[in-house]
């Protein structure tokens, strides 16, 4: 099975939702999405859709490399996530999520032996 298809099958078992498509970005509980400075740095902004207002100290990321292990966090607490379809790609998100759905399909077998 290729990692799309993990992927998938692991977001239905999770019975949520992954967007990266920017016109889903509303339909989000979590939104991961680029940002730049007035100065040209390029910065990421990691809260939930709800938070009206975005904080320097919570929300703002300057690295990217913890966002595979934070979107997996928020999926498997049953919260749908956005994520910017560039940042999909830069932390491989689609072979995170098939890792994690190795693993459930290595515990279920586990579980019935």
């Amino acid at each position: 099975m290729d990692n799309d298809k993990k992927m998938k099958a692991y977001l239905e078992h999770l019975d949520t939702d992954l967007y990266t498509n920017y016109t889903d970005q509303d339909n989000a509980d979590f939104q991961i999405y680029r940002e730049e400075t007035t100065d040209g740095y390029e910065v990421f902004v990691a809260k939930y859709a709800t938070d009206k207002n975005t904080y320097v100290n919570r929300d703002i990321h300057y690295y990217d490399h913890q966002f595979s292990d934070l979107v997996v966090e928020k999926l498997q607490d049953g919260e749908s996530v956005y994520i910017d379809d560039d940042l999909f790609d830069d932390c491989y998100i689609e072979e995170k999520l098939a890792e994690e759905y190795d693993a459930w399909q290595k515990e279920l077998e586990e579980n019935e032996g």
